[in-house]
């Protein structure tokens, strides 16, 4: 089942669910207007894939240091 609704989940409401793309546990959540503004919950690493992933999209020449940056930080 994938998950997702229309109103951002809580902190714990997250916690609760797999990952959609890889089944870990989630930790945040993503919303995409192409899949109906629905937040989906993502792992860490996937959170990180998909921020690689716009920041590239976007030619942001720092896309890599952001996102080494943004894990550092996200890592208990």
């Amino acid at each position: 089942m994938r998950h997702g609704r229309r109103k951002p989940y809580t902190g714990m409401g997250v916690s609760r669910l797999p990952c959609v793309a890889c089944g870990q546990p989630a930790v945040h959540q993503w919303q995409v207007c192409a899949d109906g503004n629905l937040y989906r919950p993502v792992c860490l690493v996937c959170d990180a894939a998909l921020n690689r992933m716009v920041l590239r999209f976007m030619r942001d020449p720092d896309a890599d240091t952001k996102v080494r940056r943004y894990r550092e930080r996200s890592t208990p």
